[in-house]
């Protein structure tokens, strides 16, 4: 297995390390770098700039795909909120309208399973009759209430039978010669004019 044999390789190399220190230090051996050492880099300044920004864009990119993902979760936990809420509201809907139904079928004994105080006066129990003015006072005295006023005119047997109010003559115009009476009609038809048209048309013959 690789695994292991790295593991062995790095403990193997941790104990001959430790060795070795304690072997220079029973010679007198200086081992430890000076503070004023300076060791120039094997790698140049440009490369370690481009490796730095390397790190730079992929630590960014990995900060974006974090927050991406955070606002998607908090997107998707948004909807499920408002659809928990827009359920709950739909079902207050729901049982309010049964509550109504249920108030209109059972009639005066569903106030009390509703919590309404049946003692209380209604809105049109306390709401005051507004009396007549003056005037209407006046007409209703002088014309009465009125009455029954549909199928007034309607026809029975009685009314049928009843001629006193029938006249022949009615909307016909009298024959004296008036202005746009019977015989003024009468003889404006044998006219001139009317003749000409019954007529049948000559030809001239040349």
């Amino acid at each position: 297995d690789d695994l292991e044999r790295e593991v062995a390789i790095y403990k193997l190399t941790l104990s001959c390390v430790a060795d070795g220190r304690s072997r220079l230090e029973l010679a007198g051996e200086p081992f430890l770098r000076p503070k004023d050492f300076f060791c120039e880099m094997i790698k140049s300044d440009a490369h370690m700039a481009k490796v730095k920004d390397e790190l730079i864009f992929q630590q960014k990119k990995m900060d974006a795909f974090e927050k991406r993902k955070e606002r998607q979760q908090q997107l998707k936990f948004a909807k499920a909120v408002q659809a928990e809420k827009q359920k709950q509201k739909i079902q207050r809907k729901k049982e309010a309208v049964k509550k109504i139904e249920d108030f209109r079928k059972q009639g005066a004994g569903a106030s009390k399973r509703l919590g309404l105080d049946e003692s209380e006066p209604s809105i049109s129990s306390t709401k005051k009759k507004k009396s007549p003015s003056k005037k209407r006072q006046a007409l209703d005295k002088k014309w009465g209430f009125g009455g029954k006023k549909s199928g007034k005119k309607r026809n029975d047997a009685k009314s049928i039978n009843d001629l006193s109010d029938f006249r022949p003559t009615r909307g016909k115009s009298t024959a004296k010669g008036s202005r746009g009476t019977f015989s003024s009609v009468k003889d404006n038809n044998n006219s001139p004019g009317n003749n000409k048209k019954k007529s049948p048309k000559q030809r001239r013959i040349f």
